[in-house]
Order: C-alpha cells, then structure tokens, then sequence
C-alpha cells in the first residue's frame, strides 16, 4: 500500500501538524507502508524542494512547495509528483491556516479533487474553525462560519473514504454539518524511554507515599488559566500532608510563563524552568513529575500534544484552563483529564489514580488508522 500524505509545511520543530505528519509516516513505513508527504504551502523554503526528513530513524520521502511559487505552479508540480508515486490513498491532514494564511483556502475543494483523481482520499481534521466559543467575537463566528462552509465544500467534492478527527467535539461538529467521522487519538511526540518503564510504574506505586509533589507544565501555557487559586490551594495541601511542593516547566512555555513564575514566588513556592529540552531528556522530566499540568480547555485537551505525552508516562492530568464553553452538545466526552475547578484540588488528588490511563504510541495510532484504511 502507497499513502501520500498532504500538508501544509513540514518544517521541523516549528509546525505541529507536519511533526505529527512525518512521525506517522515513520511509523507507517515500520509497519511495511509506503509513504510521503507533500507540503503544499511551506513557508520555510524558497524553491521545490524534494528531499527526505529523518524521522525515528526512517528517512521519510518530503516534497516541500513554497507558498511564495503561485498556487496554480504548486498544484501542478504536487500533480506531477502524487502521479510519479501513484499512491493509493491520499490522506489530507486539515488545518484551514495550513493552506491559506487566513485561515480561509476559498478553492481548495476543486484543487484537491484535481489532484486525488482514481484515487482514496482520507481527511483528518486537526482543527475546523474558530468562533465556536460562547463570547467569540463577531469577527471570528463570520470567519468560523466560512471555515465550515468550506469544509462542507470539502467533503462534499472529494468525498473522502475516511474521516478522522482528534477530539468528540470536532465529531459532534462534523455530525451537525451532515457528515460521519471516527476518533482517531492523537499519539505522542516524545516517545516513552524503554529504559523508564519499570521506573514509572514504581513511580505511580508510591505517588502517594512520596515526600514530593512535583507538578510539570510541558509547552505553550495558555493566558486566563485560575493559577493562583491552584497554587494556593496545592500549596496548602502539601503543607497539610507535609510534602516538598515543586512547579517544573520544560517546552517552549510562551510570555505566559512569566506570570506564573511571579505567582510562584508570590506563593513562595519553588519552581524550575528547564527550557527546551532534547525528547529523551523530556521523557525522562515526565516521568519523574507526579502530576502534569495543561491549561488547553477541557474539551480541546484531547488535541493537546502535550497532555498525550503525559499520558504516555502514565502522569494524571489536572486541567487548570479558563472558561471555555461551547453551544455544541457533545454526545461523548469521555474525557482523560481531571478539570480544575477552584476549591476542589484536594478531590482533585483523591481521584487522580481513577482515572482511566490511555496509550498514546504513535505504533497503536498507526496501526489505528491501517485498521480504518481496510474498506
């Protein structure tokens, strides 16, 4: 089996859903697939660009188009290149701000529909629109509304095999419009060291029996989240049952982190900023936390990038995130994170352990989507 797999930009590091892209077809070429990505709007190089990205060891076939070349040229070099392969299935992974800077690719439906002629489309949505939030913007509910215009557009002309999407909001979304999907989990970025495996299970033995209560922040920390009322309330528990309490923060944590930072030494509360780390060396911070911490609203943690690798080292995970509520009546929500409300951190800690543990390997994930691709 050939599967190409069509992108925005594959730019090592610095485009979320080109890393998750390549790490799949890492995988999927472990597994006895062929595959290849074409970046169809990269805006990290200047020319067509056919090369291979390493990825677990696997150097992965890349065609990158510059988003400077004219749409038309891009269409008709990705054309040349997807005919030259000959693939079976041509998985799209959708993101609108991928193939517009807009975030609105107005014509993308007819474009695709070219360049999938006699062959299956897959579609994973990573995101539909924006504005879906009670107390969005004007502005964002007219653009959100195109967005979705355009995914219908979408499934209506290329009539994809397969859908996927990562959270049972985006399902209930596509359902509302008309359209089936199936969940397929996001896998995490930084694989688990085989190493550290007997080490976690040990770990979470004694969670409760240790003298330690290290909470680890990994990535971007989003603004509005009730930090001070956690900290506070951590801080009296740990003082309670007489446990060192420690903020670790590791990833690119944006302006944010300031903040918290102030409002750690406020609450005399010690904290360590670790940066950018290498995966290894990441996977070895997540396993020696106790609790990790994500601030992505409790109905997007599911495409959280870094709440699946916290899952993968089997560290419970308190969603400490502003209000963000929906009119979207979402039917299944079986959610892996425990949602912080202000007051309730001690029951918050009681249930860690109850809550059901997810696997997140990206080999489970790809055999997943093999599985789908059987029709």
């Amino acid at each position: 089996m050939k599967v190409i797999f069509i992108c925005g930009s594959v730019d090592p590091g610095r485009d979320g859903v080109g890393d998750y892209t390549r790490r799949l077809c890492a995988t999927l070429y472990k597994l006895g697939i062929t595959v290849g990505i074409l970046a169809i709007n990269d805006g990290s190089v200047s020319k067509p660009e056919e090369t291979t990205q390493n990825e677990d060891g696997v150097n992965v076939e890349v065609y990158r188009l510059p988003n400077t070349l004219a749409q038309k040229k891009r269409y008709k070099l990705a054309y040349s290149w997807i005919d030259k392969i000959n693939p079976n299935w041509l998985s799209l992974q959708y993101v609108p701000y991928s193939f517009s800077q807009k975030g609105i690719p107005i014509g993308i439906s007819s474009k695709l529909l070219k360049l999938g002629k006699g062959r299956k489309w897959h579609i994973m949505f990573h995101e539909l629109a924006i504005g879906i939030e009670v107390g969005a913007s004007i502005k964002d509910i007219l653009i959100g509304k195109v967005q979705i215009q355009i995914i219908r557009s979408l499934l209506q002309k290329i009539k994809p095999s397969i859908v996927h999407t990562q959270t049972h909001l985006y399902r209930q979304i596509l359902d509302d419009i008309g359209f089936n999907s199936s969940y397929l989990p996001l896998f995490s970025n930084i694989p688990r060291e085989n190493k550290i495996d007997s080490i976690i299970s040990d770990k979470k033995k004694l969670i409760h029996k240790s003298k330690n209560l290290n909470f680890l922040v990994f990535g971007g920390i989003q603004p509005n989240s009730p930090i001070d009322s956690f900290i506070m309330e951590a801080k009296n528990f740990a003082s309670t049952n007489n446990l060192s309490m420690k903020m670790i923060f590791v990833g690119r944590n944006g302006k944010e982190l300031t903040n918290w930072s102030i409002i750690c030494k406020k609450n005399s509360v010690n904290f360590e900023i670790l940066g950018e780390k290498p995966r290894k060396e990441i996977s070895n911070i997540l396993s020696d936390a106790d609790y990790g911490i994500s601030t992505t609203p409790l109905v997007l943690s599911e495409k959280s990038g870094s709440v699946a690798a916290m899952h993968l080292h089997n560290l419970p995970v308190l969603c400490v995130a502003r209000d963000w509520t929906t009119k979207v009546k979402i039917k299944e929500n079986n959610f892996t994170v425990m949602n912080y409300q202000v007051g309730d951190f001690n029951k918050l800690i009681k249930n860690s352990q109850a809550i059901p543990k997810i696997d997140t390997t990206v080999t489970k994930v790809a055999k997943l989507f093999l599985d789908s691709l059987k029709v």
